[in-house]
């Protein structure tokens, strides 16, 4: 009887240890509110055979892992086929963060990592709505070369904005999409006021990032349009696990 008892225990233990395992493996915005990922990433059945091209560069998305969506996780935005040039982006049930980008286009072992993720928008937001302003006080980052960290510096203070999703006429063979925008500003004083540069990412519903856009002082400095879904997927990978994990 005591073996009995022991072995309906054990399989008890089993299945709620598999059940928790299925639960944490997917990840749903309580009613009235929507998950930003499929605005910031374009969707699994799109970017399994499909990237985003325009005039500057493409842009090749990369999920890990490779579901819409899991609780947490990060993904690549690698803007060329040798991934020369990359974001690398992460995200929890609570929010969105930057986390590295590309610093020399043609070496990928070298970019610049946050010391801390910087958070960028909730992953949780009201349908139809905007999100909430993060305010960021730590913006640290480190310089890397060769995969290693060379010297460190900051961006100031960091305001961050999303937009409520407004349809929007991507063009090319994209053409018209429900997009958000994330106001990024950073270089901001210690009163999270006189931000010197601002970055716009227009992010649409299914497709992810279609434009970018930075100001500096005002002032438009670069503008990246890529709207046309064409089939492929890069032939190169990111060089260093630093810049990611």
């Amino acid at each position: 009887m005591k073996v009995f008892f022991s072995v309906c225990f054990l399989l008890s233990g089993l299945l709620l240890a598999a059940a928790r395992g299925q639960e944490s493996s997917t990840f749903s915005c309580p009613a009235g509110k929507a998950d930003v990922l499929k605005y910031f990433v374009m969707n699994k059945a799109r970017r399994s055979q499909h990237f985003l091209t325009g005039s500057t560069n493409s842009l090749y998305t990369q999920v890990f892992p490779d579901e819409d969506f899991a609780p947490q996780g990060y993904w690549f935005w690698i803007k060329s086929p040798k991934a020369h040039g990359f974001d690398v982006k992460a995200f929890d049930r609570e929010r969105v963060y930057m986390r590295a980008t590309e610093l020399i286009w043609t070496d990928n072992t070298t970019f610049k990592r946050f010391t801390r993720d910087l958070p960028i928008a909730e992953r949780c937001v009201p349908e139809g709505q905007p999100g909430a302003e993060i305010r960021v006080a730590d913006t640290r980052f480190d310089y890397y070369s060769s995969c290693k960290v060379y010297k460190s510096s900051t961006l100031g203070t960091a305001i961050n904005t999303l937009d409520a999703p407004a349809l929007m006429n991507v063009g090319g063979s994209v053409g018209k999409v429900w997009t958000r925008v994330l106001h990024y500003r950073y270089n901001c004083d210690k009163n999270f006021q006189k931000c010197d540069d601002e970055e716009q990412f227009y992010l649409a519903n299914g497709f992810g990032l279609w434009r970018w856009k930075h100001f500096r002082g005002g002032a438009l400095r670069k503008d990246t349009l890529m709207n046309d879904l064409e089939p492929g997927q890069p032939v190169g990978d990111l060089a260093c696990p630093e810049s990611y994990r």
